[in-house]
């Protein structure tokens, strides 16, 4: 079943933000408490090297979109390709909203998450995962209804 995806999808891309978003907090906070030490930084090279692990970090919100996006064509195409009776249409419905519930929590833990003292500044680094986490019930709803009309709503009756 294709709404199951939905669900997957979600947690996700919460783990993925989430997970990068420490990664990111945690690399930048000891890079630049090396950087601070004369004895690390004493060359050029050391501090390009610190400032590359910096500029890598703050790649990782790109990934956590990739994976967003990989995976609404994943539901897409496979709600295309394999096909449902339209008699299954409300287990769909019910499975989307269970996951249209789930992503209410994720939200609102991600909330908690990137906006707490501790983390500071670091949410600036992720504004597309930011504005995905913080608007995941709408986005798992559209998806689900994509989701639900590439699956029931072929052409030719399969």
């Amino acid at each position: 079943m294709e709404a199951k995806d939905l669900i997957l999808t979600a947690a996700l891309i919460f783990i993925f933000a989430i997970g990068f978003f420490v990664v990111h907090y945690v690399f930048n906070t000891v890079t630049d408490q090396m950087i601070a030490i004369p004895a690390i930084n004493e060359s050029a090279d050391a501090v390009s090297q610190f400032e590359g692990v910096q500029n890598l970090t703050d790649r990782l919100d790109y990934i956590v979109f990739g994976v967003f996006i990989g995976s609404i064509l994943a539901i897409i195409i496979g709600g295309w390709f394999v096909g449902g009776h339209p008699i299954l249409m409300f287990i769909y419905f019910i499975v989307v909203t269970i996951g249209v519930v789930l992503s209410f929590v994720l939200s609102n833990v991600w909330e908690t998450v990137s906006h707490s003292a501790l983390f500071g500044v670091t949410v600036g680094s992720f504004p597309l995962s930011n504005h995905l986490l913080l608007n995941l019930p709408i986005y798992m709803v559209v998806i689900g209804l994509i989701g639900m009309i590439a699956m029931f709503a072929k052409p030719g009756g399969n």
